[in-house]
């Protein structure tokens, strides 16, 4: 295969890439917008769609590789950062691209950072909550103990 080959493979995956980032980008907006109104059968909804979309990405990943490695090995190169030099139609497109798919992720991971942050203060509530009650169960299991009856020991009652 031609380098020009193996650069517009490159960039063809790096642009469905993109596709899958934005709409990945979309479901973590609409988690923070089900986050905040405590959605979550919506959640679950979308994190089942958002990990499709990864899992793809996942492949496209693979196939990247694949076709760096090739394009690295026909031009005898250790890295991409060498691709300039050997001035191939295509190399600029490539880092616009990959600068492209760094930008989206880097969005991805700042809203998806507001969400943990947000869902870990939830947890934390939730938590109190939880202590809140099980100290006023035990106070309330100390005042109102089942086997003591309701009549006052200390008073004598006439028969």
């Amino acid at each position: 295969m031609e380098p020009q080959e193996y650069l517009s493979r490159l960039n063809e995956i790096l642009v469905k890439k993109k596709t899958l980032l934005r709409e990945i980008s979309g479901f973590t907006r609409l988690q923070k917008e089900a986050l905040s109104r405590d959605d979550y059968d919506e959640m679950e909804i979308l994190i089942a769609k958002k990990q499709a979309r990864m899992d793809a990405t996942d492949k496209l990943d693979q196939q990247f590789v694949v076709y760096m490695e090739g394009l690295k090995r026909t031009l005898g190169i250790d890295s991409l950062d060498e691709l300039p030099s050997k001035r191939i139609p295509g190399t600029g497109e490539l880092k616009e691209n990959t600068v492209g798919v760094l930008d989206l992720l880097r969005e991805i991971k700042a809203v998806d950072d507001e969400n943990t942050a947000f869902l870990k203060e939830k947890m934390a509530d939730v938590k109190d909550r939880i202590k809140k009650s099980n100290s006023f169960k035990k106070v309330n299991a100390a005042y109102f103990q089942p086997r003591q009856g309701l009549a006052n020991p200390y008073f004598d009652e006439k028969k």
